[in-house]
């Protein structure tokens, strides 16, 4: 059973050495049959689900990676079916809910409202045991990703917070189950706030809601968006039981995708979870390559964008001459 994020947890000397790389591979809990990234051969197509299961697949066996990412359904086929984790460290995590502000089918318009909470798992049936009165060693996944976003209304934000606060007790309820909590910014525009504010406006609400929670509530870190150097230090150096993450966004380029871990982690965060700044590069394997890298300070960004770069080259040159 993959335990590589527990372990780095427990031990703050790796973690700091060696920052947690989750993959989110998660798309089709926000996304449709074109939102997987696409693949070059046997000619440019919208990756199909096969496909990204194969991906997933490989992205494991490579190794770089920490955890893992799914989708209840994906969890179910990869952990439990297939038992991809049983002989590999890397750590599965199943996404628990897929609240309305990151519903994104084409011509929809769910993105313009007010996000609302929508559970996609109970803990009982994420934990995929053998039997829901299974112990926690039976279990395939024993940790769970919970998204909330706040949007500065009453209204909306106390029915999204009541819904988080009732999850995060029930899990400090559940042995052998743990969580980690997705933040984003508000996905409504909010007249006046520029990045750098929305951005503290998050931080303050994380602080906010983690001061509702036991420690037996409260999640194994928390992931948000990376918006200015100052925030994102203000944030990471509040409370040292916070291990705060960054989401990865939408890629812009390779360059800009390895910039971002490297002042994630620069300026205190010790987690990245990123999922289209992998699967919609030219070669996500090895985007994961140099990810590590410079996460693990072996490599400054530049460095390492140099070698993806080559290494992009040279396998078009080997695929022109084949």
């Amino acid at each position: 059973m993959g335990d590589r994020i527990f372990q780095k947890l427990a031990d703050p000397a790796r973690l700091g050495k060696h920052p947690i790389f989750v993959f989110a591979a998660d798309p089709l809990a926000s996304v449709g049959t074109q939102g997987l990234g696409q693949e070059k051969e046997p000619k440019p197509h919208y990756r199909t689900h096969p496909e990204f299961m194969q991906l997933m697949r490989d992205v494991v066996a490579d190794g770089y990676i920490d955890g893992l990412l799914m989708t209840p359904a994906d969890a179910e086929r990869l952990t439990k079916e297939e038992r991809l984790f049983d002989n590999t460290h890397v750590t599965p995590i199943v996404r628990m809910n897929a609240e309305t502000g990151i519903w994104n089918p084409r011509y929809g318009s769910y993105r313009q409202k007010h996000s609302m909470p929508f559970q996609t798992a109970m803990i009982e049936d994420a934990r995929y045991c053998e039997t829901l009165m299974g112990t926690a060693t039976a279990c395939h996944v024993q940790l769970g990703l919970y998204s909330i976003t706040l949007n500065n209304d009453v209204s909306a934000d106390e029915c999204t917070l009541n819904a988080y606060l009732n999850f995060a007790r029930e899990v400090g309820k559940t042995p052998g189950f743990a969580h980690i909590l997705e933040v984003f910014l508000p996905n409504v525009n909010l007249p006046g706030m520029d990045a750098e504010k929305r951005g503290k406006y998050t931080a303050d609400s994380i602080v906010r809601t983690m001061s509702y929670l036991t420690r037996s509530q409260r999640p194994l870190f928390i992931k948000t968006a990376y918006t200015t150097k100052e925030v994102w230090q203000e944030l990471t150096q509040f409370d040292p039981d916070l291990v705060i993450g960054a989401l990865g966004g939408p890629r812009q380029s390779a360059r800009a995708t390895l910039n971002l871990a490297h002042d994630v982690v620069t300026y205190g965060g010790k987690v990245i979870l990123f999922g289209r700044a992998v699967f919609t590069e030219d070669d996500p394997r090895e985007i994961c390559r140099a990810l590590r890298a410079v996460l693990d300070g072996e490599k400054p960004p530049e460095e390492a964008h140099s070698e993806y770069m080559q290494t992009l080259r040279a396998k078009q040159n080997g695929n022109r001459y084949r």
